[in-house]
């Protein structure tokens, strides 16, 4: 796709400098002028100076003209340059969006993963907790009949304190990891300020380029051949524009549906992180419940 928008950096092949041009439209007027002298003094004689005057009136009119058409002819030029240099630059931002695209679907894809595999480990944490629920019902019965025994749990209740700390210190790197996805979302909102930006910019040049398109409307039956094969330029110039500037808002299209991807991944993770951590817990309390529960029956048949 870049090999044809750089294969021509004119947009057309022009083999005619423009000095051989200027030298072939003053050509044409100067011959006009000689021969309009020529049949002067062929067959038309002056009297009193009248006919003199008319015909250096004539000469001033074409070289007039000739100025007029050098001088459109250079303002076709400098549009024509400005859109080469428009073109160029927007060729540049497609190649940049293209990159962001590609890094997009990479985060995209990691996400992806990770999802899975906290979807793989939320689904073995529920079958335990299941696994635990049961057992755990089982030695709710034998905890009512050992409910005498209540004053021996406050030495186990310190043990629970301290996985209370070693749960709030996972805490704290889950907090880390938040705040890092906080600064990532903060950089992609930097992203689509700057783009939001680039397409006012994109806005105002198109309406420039339109007035101008407009002005050299107008103008159109007065220009000579060249005029005519610059206009011809101007339009082809105009359509890789517009073929830039759609494929540049396809790819905008496509940045901000990765990126909504990207945010919905992450909110699911969050989640069943959260989902994670509250079974970890579940599982542990269970455990320590059946642990005392097993030791107190050990007592009792002692």
């Amino acid at each position: 796709m870049s090999e044809g928008v750089y294969q021509n950096s004119d947009g057309f092949e022009d083999d005619e400098p423009d000095a051989m041009k200027n030298t072939d439209i003053d050509g044409q007027l100067y011959a006009n002028v000689r021969a309009f002298k020529s049949s002067t003094r062929n067959g038309v004689v002056a009297s009193d100076g009248v006919t003199d005057h008319h015909n250096s009136t004539e000469i001033d009119q074409l070289q007039d003209s000739n100025s007029l058409l050098t001088k459109k002819r250079d303002q076709l030029q400098n549009s024509y340059n400005t859109l080469t240099k428009e073109r160029d630059q927007l060729q540049t931002r497609y190649n940049t969006l293209t990159k962001e695209r590609d890094q997009l679907q990479t985060s995209y894809n990691t996400l992806t993963k990770e999802r899975d595999q906290l979807q793989t480990s939320y689904n073995t944490l529920t079958k335990e907790r299941d696994q635990l629920q049961t057992r755990y019902n089982t030695l709710t019965k034998e905890r009512d009949q050992l409910q005498t025994s209540y004053n021996t749990l406050t030495k186990e209740r310190d043990q629970l304190q301290t996985s209370y700390n070693t749960l709030t210190k996972e805490r704290d790197q889950l907090q880390t990891r938040y705040n890092t996805l906080t600064k990532e979302r903060d950089q992609l909102q930097t992203r689509y300020n700057t783009l939001t930006k680039e397409i006012d910019q994109l806005q105002t040049s198109y309406n420039t380029l339109t007035k101008e398109r407009d002005q050299l409307q107008n103008s159109y039956n007065t220009l000579t051949k060249e005029r005519d094969q610059l206009q011809t330029r101007y339009n082809n110039l105009t359509k890789e524009r517009d073929q830039l500037q759609t494929r540049y808002n396809t790819l905008t299209k496509e940045r901000d549906q990765l990126q909504t991807r990207y945010n919905n991944l992450t909110k699911e993770r969050d989640q069943l992180q959260t989902s994670y951590n509250t079974l970890t817990k579940e599982r542990d309390q269970l455990q320590t419940e059946k642990k005392i529960l097993s030791e107190r029956l050990s007592n009792l048949s002692e």
